[in-house]
């Protein structure tokens, strides 16, 4: 029998080993079903994330670390003031959060259900992305308004040194950002083409900010002379080819995400193809294979499911990442299947897979698609669980992923 355990757990239909996780919901928001890069675990034990309804009103919320509750910020179509606009709604933050010098927590907008707003004689539905902060001292959030007209955005970033949003924009794939001391709005034009718009925008300490583009290529936007320029050396992804259970028009030829290193000043990636990871090291252009963050079953193996972006730095040396046990995209997933909690020592250079993730009572971590570190080392990610029916309760769900009900939630691990 073990024997029988042993080719199964090798072809990626039973996990050999698990790890117990805990985990905090949205109460009150269960209908929320997609959440992507839009977590920070702040200075002051604070965990931002920005929660999706496709069709619907978002919400940003935070989790206090200290207390152990949950608050609701609001709705982001209301903190936009476009509540009567009868219009597409501001559905989501699809792109990471940042933290200022001045305590407020910064981001921009997205909207859901693209092409379904484009009919005839009809308004163009989505009125576009707001940039905006939050206030954790007032609990205010500041509207800088209208950013990107009829467009949302979908990968940014925040830089305190010029106090700048940053965004690439969905459909149009232009680079953004937003200037909070001039309240002053930019497009610097094309970067992307909308069925590859780089996921996540990485910043060095000075400033520079950093993507990806066409066949594994990277880009540098200066912010002292407010230049784009392509730079030299390429990504380690795979050749394109035939995925197995993923959507033809998701790319695999970008980075999925990267962290930045102050300590070693380079970033940590993985690319979207096969999970592979990499150093980038923007004073050289340095750019070194470091192994697979895939699920080792997976490994090599051309039906790896796609990249996520559950991928954080620990105050350990660890990088941390959540691994997809299938291809995961919530409701739009490939079927059902735990994620796994894999590590890469960077002192080491030893990379491990610690199994299933599993709450405290043994349900699946069906995937995740955010992650950051928290002060005290606390690693956090945000994603879909498991739901299970409760005789005498109604099924608090978001939807369906290959027949499991599922809804958001925090999860937390202590290294």
């Amino acid at each position: 029998m073990s024997r029988w355990l042993a080719l199964l757990a090798s072809v990626g239909l039973l996990s050999a080993a698990s790890v117990r996780v805990r985990h905090q919901v949205f109460p009150g928001l269960h209908q929320m079903d997609g959440i992507w890069a839009a977590l920070l675990a702040a200075s002051d034990g604070k965990v931002y994330a920005g929660l999706a309804y496709h069709g619907g009103d978002g919400h940003m919320v935070y989790f206090d670390s200290k207390t152990g509750r949950v608050h609701d910020v609001g709705n982001l179509t209301e903190l936009s003031g476009e509540s009567q606009l009868r219009r597409g709604p501001q559905s989501k933050i699809h792109a990471r959060f940042g933290e200022g010098t001045d305590g407020r927590i910064y981001f921009g907008t997205h909207g859901g259900h693209w092409w379904n707003y484009a009919r005839f004689a009809t308004k163009e539905g989505y009125p576009g992305a707001h940039w905006m902060a939050f206030d954790p001292k007032t609990g205010r959030v500041e509207d800088f308004g209208l950013g990107v007209p009829n467009q949302g955005v979908n990968t940014g970033a925040y830089d305190p040194l010029f106090n700048r949003i940053y965004g690439l924009t969905h459909p149009k794939g232009e680079f953004v950002y937003y200037d909070v001391k001039t309240r002053k709005a930019v497009n610097k034009g094309r970067i992307n083409n909308w069925e590859s718009i780089c996921r996540t925008l990485g910043i060095d300490d000075r400033g520079n900010v950093y993507g990806s583009f066409g066949q594994g290529q990277i880009f540098k936007y200066d912010p002292r002379g407010d230049a784009i320029e392509e730079l030299a050396g390429r990504l380690p992804i795979r050749a394109q080819g035939i995925s197995l259970g993923r959507d033809y028009d998701k790319s695999e030829t970008a980075w999925r995400t990267v962290v930045w290193d102050p300590k070693t000043r380079q970033f940590y990636g993985i690319e979207e193809s096969a999970t592979i990871l990499f150093s980038f090291r923007p004073e050289t252009l340095a750019i070194q294979r470091l192994g697979q963050l895939a699920i080792p079953a997976f490994a090599e193996r051309r039906d790896v499911p796609y990249a996520t972006l559950s991928l954080t730095l620990g105050r350990d040396r660890k990088l941390y990442y959540g691994a997809a046990g299938r291809e995961f995209d919530y409701g739009g997933s490939a079927g059902v299947a735990a994620a796994h909690l894999i590590t890469h020592d960077l002192n080491t250079g030893k990379t491990e897979d610690l199994g299933e993730m599993l709450l405290e009572d043994g349900r699946r971590v069906l995937g995740t698609n955010g992650a950051d570190t928290g002060p005290d080392g606390t690693i956090y990610f945000v994603g879909a669980i498991e739901v299970r029916p409760e005789a005498g309760k109604p099924i608090e769900s978001a939807g369906k992923i290959g027949g499991v009900d599922y809804r958001l939630a925090l999860v937390i691990y202590k290294p």
